[in-house]
């Protein structure tokens, strides 16, 4: 369950920008020939719905059904089914941009009350292979008559690229990350001790969800990973407590991949550039070189990974990642997130003395 801060600001993103982002997905539908849509979302991935709406789903679930531009539909306006009670109504619409939402008992009663009375036409599904099976086929059930069509991920394909303002809170929120990581790698600090540590700095500066994951490596190292949802963005950052011969070609690795980042660029490419670095590694290790965008961080990447000749697309947010498994036994990464621009990556959670700062 989420449990952070949803914060609604005109100062951080504008009412223009929300606007915007609901109407481009309105014609993209209109384009593809679908009259409206749903956009499923629960706690492990509500993203789509955030980016369009700031509506956070704490628990449960719900869908965001969104009318094509100029359709004859039962709506003009996005409409938020969920199963949730009323009272928590006045709530979401005070920290969103949502101007109706509908509560009941299953999807399928609530998408035939919304539709129902329309001329039959045409469903999209947006992101159907991530929608629970049972949930599309009881939206199927309740439209005879309709064109259900299950349409690719075209709210992630919006969000790949992200606007001056989702920049800004990128970069509030890698400043926080980047602090986190590296104060949980401190020396003296057992387990539970360096996932307390990210939890109190990253929550304390008001994420709206957290993810740590430690490993033990070889030779007593310990490996770190963050995950952080800022407002709707994502950031990520991984490190190392203590050192070993291996953690500096690892380090020179994830140096050599993120100095390779610019427009263009494929994920093969990062991959030979840290090739070098990762030739110095124990005999038997198995190292790769990874990116994902900060859209598909929720999941790390599980759900929508890339392939190697991907290329990477200017002004997109990311997380490379280089990770290895030990012949003898243990795992350890290093990652920071990158702006990809055409000249090359900006490494928005490169750290600076943040342990220095903590001490202070």
């Amino acid at each position: 369950m989420k449990r952070g801060l949803v914060v609604l600001d005109p100062a951080e993103v504008s009412e223009s920008e929300w606007l915007g982002r609901t109407a481009g997905l309105r014609e993209r539908l209109a384009r593809e020939g679908v009259d409206v849509a749903l956009v499923y979302g629960d706690v492990f991935a509500s993203d789509d719905i955030a980016y369009l709406t700031n509506l956070c789903i704490y628990w449960n679930e719900g869908m965001l059904a969104v009318p094509a531009a100029g359709a004859a539909v039962g709506t003009e306006v996005p409409v938020f089914l969920t199963k949730l009670s009323p009272r928590v109504h006045p709530w979401m619409k005070r920290v969103s941009t949502v101007e109706r939402i509908e509560s009941g008992r299953s999807f399928g009663a609530l998408v035939a009350k919304l539709l129902g009375a329309s001329p039959a036409g045409t469903l999209g599904l947006i992101d159907a292979p991530l929608w629970p099976a049972s949930v599309a086929e009881e939206v199927r059930a309740a439209l005879p008559g309709w064109e259900v069509r299950e349409l690719p991920g075209l709210v992630r394909e919006q969000r790949a690229v992200v606007s001056r303002a989702e920049l800004a809170l990128l970069r509030e929120g890698a400043r926080v990350v980047a602090r986190g990581a590296e104060q949980a790698t401190a020396g003296g600090l057992d387990l539970y001790g360096r996932t307390a540590t990210v939890e109190r700095v990253v929550r304390g500066a008001g994420f709206l969800d957290v993810q740590v994951n430690t490993a033990q490596a070889p030779d007593d190292v310990t490996c770190v990973q963050v995950s952080g949802q800022f407002r709707t963005g994502w950031l990520h950052a991984s490190r190392l407590a203590g050192s070993a011969a291996w953690t500096a070609p690892l380090g020179e690795a994830l140096d050599a991949a993120v100095a390779a980042v610019a427009a263009g660029v494929t994920g093969d490419a990062l991959s030979a550039a840290a090739s070098d670095a990762l030739a110095r590694l124990p005999e038997g290790a198995d190292a790769q070189v990874r990116w994902v965008n900060q859209g598909d961080l929720a999941s790390g990447g599980e759900y929508c990974g890339h392939r190697g000749d991907e290329p990477l697309v200017p002004g997109s947010v990311v997380a490379v990642t280089v990770d290895v498994l030990f012949a003898a036994g243990g795992y350890a990464a290093l990652a920071d997130t990158v702006l990809v621009t055409p000249d090359g990556g900006e490494r928005l959670t490169r750290t600076t003395g943040a342990r220095e700062e903590a001490a202070k």
